[in-house]
C-alpha cells in the first residue's frame, strides 16, 4: 500500500500555506489520491501527489493559477498524468509573452498549453524539443523553467 501524507505536513514540506494547498485541491488544480471530495474528511497525499504539488509551486512562479488550471485540465482530457511525469518547459518570447509546453516522451512532439487557444482549438503541435531549443539559441525566446520527471 502506498504511504499517504497528511495535508498539513505536505503544505509545510512544499512551502505553501495550508489554506493555499487546500484551495488548490478544492478548485481541482491538484487531485490527491487520498481525497474523497467530501467536506470535513482529511486529505491525504501520495508520493506522486507530492511531486505534483512541488511542481505546481515551481510553475506558479511563471504562470497564473488560471493558466495552470486550464493547462492541467486539458492534459487530463488527453489522458496525460498532469505533473508527476514528463518534461515541462516554460519559455518567454521576445514580446514577453510566456508559453507552456509538455514534451511527449519521444521528444518528437510538444503540446502547447498556452491560453491563446480555446480548449477545442488546441492541437498537438508538430514542434519538437530540438525546435524549441533552436528557438532559444536563435534568440527568439528564453527558457524560464524546465523539469523532467520520469516516474
Amino acid at each position: 500500500m502506498n504511504k499517504l501524507y497528511d495535508s498539513r505536513r505536505v503544505a509545510q514540506q512544499i512551502g505553501v500555506p495550508y489554506r493555499t494547498l487546500m484551495y488548490w485541491v478544492e478548485t481541482g488544480l491538484l487531485h490527491p489520491e487520498g481525497y474523497s471530495g467530501r467536506k470535513r474528511t482529511p486529505v491525504r497525499f501520495s508520493e506522486k501527489d507530492l511531486v505534483e504539488a512541488g511542481r505546481l509551486v515551481a510553475l506558479r512562479r511563471y504562470l497564473s493559477g488560471q493558466n495552470l488550471r486550464d493547462a492541467l485540465g486539458y492534459l487530463r482530457l488527453l489522458g496525460h498524468n498532469p505533473l508527476s511525469t514528463g518534461k515541462f518547459v516554460v519559455i518567454e518570447q521576445r514580446d514577453r509573452t510566456r508559453a507552456f509546453f509538455k514534451v511527449i516522451r519521444s521528444g518528437d512532439e510538444a503540446i502547447s498549453l498556452g491560453r491563446r487557444q480555446s480548449r477545442s482549438q488546441r492541437l498537438l503541435f508538430q514542434r519538437t524539443e530540438r525546435e524549441l531549443l533552436a528557438a532559444v539559441r536563435a534568440g527568439r525566446c528564453r527558457i524560464l523553467y524546465t523539469c523532467d520527471t520520469q516516474s
